[in-house]
């Protein structure tokens, strides 16, 4: 018998196991999430078992991105204009101890910097941006508004644009709605407070984190930053947080 879930699961877990994200150094596609977390990333903690939902759930997203960054470096070579396109471009930072790389980003001829960061939503979180005003959570997409700040320090250090214009791309993964919106500039300087505040935790801390009194799960400030994120941390195993108990 052939057992086709296995086989897709093992499958998926060897492409992750491919992807080397390194330990020992802070990435910024984590912006925004719990102190804590972050450095049992640094430190290269072992995370929890994912089933195959999760894979899969991973997995669509990894499609979606693909499929669209694929059709901007169609649309680049059909336009035959100056500007440059960047997929999947890689950033430093190394005064914050920062790497990753962006989704979309288009440097312009007249020195302005358009960066795109991909979000593919399930039904709820797609509620909780589009939908009702009553069913909204303004801070739903804190993390990911983070993350593009993030990115945004990085091509300016790489790059010195004059202007970054940044946005998030909504793909519903239930309706295949899209939705693009623009992120206000000052999130730049909110995603350096972040990485900030992170360093000189890690540099009072260092190995001794989980002793921390600023570092207590569950109570201390950015640990986490919001509740359900104890509920799918990878690290909810090694994690006493007092939230996922």
């Amino acid at each position: 018998m052939i057992d086709i879930s296995n086989i897709y699961l093992n499958y998926l877990k060897q492409l992750e196991s491919k992807k080397d994200r390194g330990t020992e150094v802070f990435h910024a596609s984590g912006a925004g999430s719990c102190y804590r977390k972050q450095l049992y990333s640094y430190y290269g903690y072992p995370q929890d078992e994912k089933d195959l939902k999760s894979y899969m759930i991973l997995d669509l997203g990894t499609v979606v991105h693909e499929r669209i960054q694929e059709s901007l470096k169609w649309w680049h070579n059909l336009q035959k204009q100056d500007h440059h396109l960047y997929i999947e471009d890689k950033i430093e930072i190394p005064i914050l101890n920062l790497v990753g790389s962006y989704d979309v980003g288009v440097h312009t001829t007249d020195a302005e910097f358009y960066l795109w960061d991909i979000k593919t939503a399930a039904a709820y979180k797609w509620t909780t941006k589009f939908g009702l005003k009553k069913n909204r959570k303004p801070m739903s997409d804190m993390n990911y508004k983070l993350q593009l700040g993030t990115y945004a320090m990085g091509i300016r250090h790489k790059y010195k644009p004059e202007k970054i214009i940044m946005y998030l791309y909504w793909y519903n993964k239930n309706t295949s709605q899209v939705r693009e919106q623009i992120v206000a500039p000052e999130w730049e300087s909110k995603a350096y407070e972040y990485w900030t505040n992170l360093n000189d935790i890690f540099a009072a801390n260092g190995e001794n984190f989980e002793k921390a009194e600023e570092l207590e799960p569950g109570i201390s400030y950015g640990v986490p930053f919001q509740d359900w994120e104890c509920r799918y941390c990878s690290y909810y195993g090694v994690c006493p947080s007092l939230l996922n108990k």
